[in-house]
């Protein structure tokens, strides 16, 4: 294949803090292995800190004064540009997509397009693929992919077509202290990241199994939250803390943090990472991170659970989503694991250098995009 022209259209405009998630990384590094000019087209929703990461793109900001809508604004673009697009980056099968696909397809036939789905069992379940429109949609996609195994079965089976599993990743260039990280430098802390109190984070397990393990603990273990916070979820953290006040001097909500390297010392320090999600887009994006320094994960049984803890073996799946009495009894046992923590540190790096390192997994989309080419 060879090198290309990549341009990357979210379904709606970009905040900061995706740009280092897989929406934007996975088409970077696919740019870094075999592009010839990689472009991200948004309207502006915020200032953008994190492009100072990424050397070489233009991050093209499409007018919001014309009463467009971003996609309306995204699909003039590609009119007056799509001999210079070879490769089309789209991200989640959107409705907002199907315009856009169609014009790009009909002025370039020979371009590629590769949809990654972002996707839990629940939303691929809701999709209409009886609508003659969007089922058009889907057929002129050349390459789709999902995060999880568990979900690449389940869409084969409603689309019967050929669902490529793609995880989630780390591309390590951006973490330099992860190289350097070691098990001596952690600290008894459970570390959760995401948007604090939102519908599908099911923040309110985390805090009251964390809660209710605190008499157990044979140590004392410190709860870190990492992100925005809701009101909602504020006001309940504030009855939290009237209530239980020895507890709450344990827990740490820092809000939400930019600073990529402050970010990483939190990692770096905590020696499990938790997750309550009811559901998330595919494999979150924070797995990689965390699992990259060493972090053992304790996980609700979401759709990408069991490729997160490689079947159970490198952190802890709670089969049910809001089951506080068995996620406290799962986080309880693994904190008072003191040799499969440290023994862990190691596997859990080991296996997220293995199937999650970007470089590797950019290398087999590379293989699959020159076969869509061939055909």
């Amino acid at each position: 294949m060879k090198r290309c022209n990549i341009c990357v259209i979210p379904a709606y405009p970009l905040e900061n803090v995706q740009l280092m998630k897989d929406r934007i990384m996975i088409p970077y590094v696919c740019y870094r292995h075999f592009g010839s000019s990689m472009t991200i087209l948004t309207q502006k929703n915020g200032e953008y800190p994190y492009l100072n990461y990424f050397n070489g793109i233009t991050f093209f900001l499409l007018p919001d004064n014309r009463g467009l809508t971003h996609i309306q604004e995204a699909v003039r673009y590609v009119e007056s540009n799509y001999t210079n697009i070879d490769l089309l980056f789209l991200f989640g099968a959107r409705l907002e997509y199907i315009e856009l696909v169609r014009v790009y397809k009909n002025l370039n036939p020979n371009g590629l397009i590769y949809l990654k789905l972002d996707a839990n069992s629940g939303w691929m379940n809701a999709l209409p693929l009886d609508d003659e429109e969007y089922s058009e949609f889907l057929k002129k996609i050349d390459i789709i992919s999902c995060e999880s195994h568990r979900l690449q079965y389940f869409i084969y089976s409603k689309w019967r077509r050929c669902i490529e599993y793609i995880p989630n990743g780390i591309y390590y260039p951006f973490y330099p202290s992860m190289v350097e990280a070691r098990y001596e430098e952690k600290e008894n802390i459970i570390l959760t990241v995401g948007r604090i109190g939102s519908y599908q984070k099911n923040s309110h397990v985390l805090l009251y199994a964390y809660a209710m393990s605190f008499p157990y603990f044979k140590e004392p273990w410190d709860l870190v939250m990492v992100g925005s916070v809701t009101a909602e979820f504020q006001d309940i953290y504030n009855k939290f803390c009237n209530e239980f006040p020895e507890i709450a001097r344990h827990i740490c909500m820092t809000g939400q943090i930019d600073d990529r390297e402050a970010l990483c010392e939190y990692y770096r320090k905590a020696k499990i990472f938790a997750l309550t999600s009811y559901m998330e887009g595919g494999l979150p994006n924070v797995f990689a991170e965390a699992a990259g320094f060493g972090c053992t994960v304790i996980t609700t049984n979401i759709d990408a659970a069991l490729d997160i803890t490689d079947n159970g073996r490198l952190g802890k799946v709670v089969d049910t989503f809001s089951d506080i009495p068995a996620y406290s009894k799962a986080l309880s046992e693994l904190c008072d694991n003191k040799k499969y923590l440290e023994h862990n540190f190691y596997d859990m790096r080991k296996y997220v250098a293995e199937y999650y390192d970007y470089d590797r997994i950019v290398e087999r989309l590379h293989m699959l995009f020159a076969l869509n080419e061939l055909e």
